[in-house]
């Protein structure tokens, strides 16, 4: 098993990430791979010229793969950092999609029974994901019970809401909240994938498991596939 600070996984993803900008920069910038610099000494391709590019690819094939296997186990998995900006997006989207909803209930149980209140005011709506508890709970009958990282996406997502609100009597504002629980909201796909999707992007500035995992992946993908383009147009297998 691999881990983030091994060197193997350090040297692999230095390799794959070096490696693959060189090709990225010869192909954006059109080079001719016909001759190159060697410690000093000037090369000059003579044979198999057509092919150069095809070569940089198997070995940026090669880098990629050794990278790959060398990911620490659920690498490509949200990390607990990852999941915990996957559950502020998931307490966003629930409470803006219900606070219509929460504030309307708030309305109805005032109307329904005042009980000596003068007037009602909303506060906030709240979110709990609730898988967390039942993983919890999971975990303390079975020790090998459920890993968040593997639940389903209804089991995950479910968010639990609650709002607080204070009531006015005799002129005055209670100074304290109270709390009502909402409900239970399971968020459609419509809303939970925007807010993976958000979660990554944010991720990307404040963590660093899309910069350590993801992107070397997407970096050695890129500058693989830019070599083979360019091994098939160099050989005129199509034209532009």
């Amino acid at each position: 098993m691999h881990d983030l600070d091994s060197p193997d996984f350090n040297k692999a993803r230095g390799f794959l990430i070096g490696y693959s900008g060189i090709v990225l920069a010869l192909w954006f910038f059109g080079a001719k791979l016909e001759k190159f610099q060697l410690m000093g000494t000037e090369i000059q391709l003579e044979q198999n010229v057509s092919k150069a590019w095809l070569t940089l690819c198997l070995v940026n094939i090669y880098l990629w793969w050794r990278y790959y296997q060398r990911l620490p186990a659920q690498a490509l998995l949200f990390d607990e950092a990852m999941h915990a900006l996957y559950d502020a997006s998931l307490r966003w989207v629930a409470i803006r999609v219900n606070n219509r909803a929460m504030k309307r209930k708030l309305q109805e149980i005032f109307a329904e029974d005042p009980n000596g209140a003068e007037a009602v005011e909303f506060y906030r709506g709240r979110g709990v994901l609730t898988c967390h508890a039942k993983i919890e709970e999971e975990n303390r009958a079975h020790p090998d019970g459920t890993d968040i990282r593997y639940a389903n996406r209804a089991f995950r997502t479910e968010v639990r809401l609650y709002f607080d609100y204070r009531v006015r009597t005799k002129g005055q504002w209670n100074p304290f909240w109270q709390e009502y629980h909402f409900g239970i909201y399971k968020p459609p796909l419509i809303f939970t994938w925007p807010a993976k999707v958000f979660t990554v992007v944010r991720g990307a500035f404040v963590t660093p498991w899309l910069t350590d995992y993801v992107i070397p992946l997407i970096w050695g993908a890129a500058s693989t596939i830019a070599a083979f383009w360019m091994y098939l147009h160099t050989n005129h297998y199509f034209c532009l």
